[in-house]
């Protein structure tokens, strides 16, 4: 991982932090997995950041590019 990526992570009080960077500078915490992953894809998206999510077992899973793609026209 560099410099340039948001990972979400759980910690061991079960709620799910949002990190930035190397240092995983903590942006938010969330009690619900995908509330962390759907703030986390805003910020990889806005920012053109590498986003990495933690599956079961705490390991770090590279997301691909097209799903931090937000649709222009909701219906």
């Amino acid at each position: 991982m560099k410099d340039g990526f948001i990972r979400v992570s759980q910690r061991r009080d079960k709620m799910w932090s949002v990190l930035r960077g190397p240092r995983n500078l903590c942006l938010l915490a969330f009690a619900i997995k995908s509330h962390a992953v759907a703030y986390a894809r805003a910020i990889s998206s806005s920012g053109k950041l590498t986003l990495f999510v933690d599956n079961r077992n705490g390991i770090a899973i590279r997301q691909s590019s097209s799903s931090l793609i937000y649709p222009i026209v909701l219906d």
